[in-house]
């Protein structure tokens, strides 16, 4: 649990959030047109279509945010 009080602050810091965003918003796209491009291209979206873009997008979110918050945690260590 002690793990947890030290990373949360850092997985929800504006700084982490801030770069998290930026990755998911290019890496998500990319998904998103991968996964969902003809029905985007031919402006077919559905409410259901909305709801798996975003979730494609949040997990590089995850990835980014889980990634600097160790490597945060391990810079301090190693201080």
């Amino acid at each position: 649990m002690d793990k947890l009080n030290i990373a949360l602050p850092i997985f929800f810091s504006k700084s982490v959030a801030k770069r998290a965003f930026k990755v998911a918003l290019i890496v998500g796209t990319i998904l998103a047109f991968i996964n969902h491009g003809d029905v985007i291209l031919s402006g077919g979206l559905t409410s259901e279509c909305w709801v798996k873009i975003i979730l494609t997008a949040f997990v590089p979110y995850c990835v980014s945010s889980i990634t600097a918050t160790l490597a945060i945690i391990e810079q301090k260590a190693a201080t």
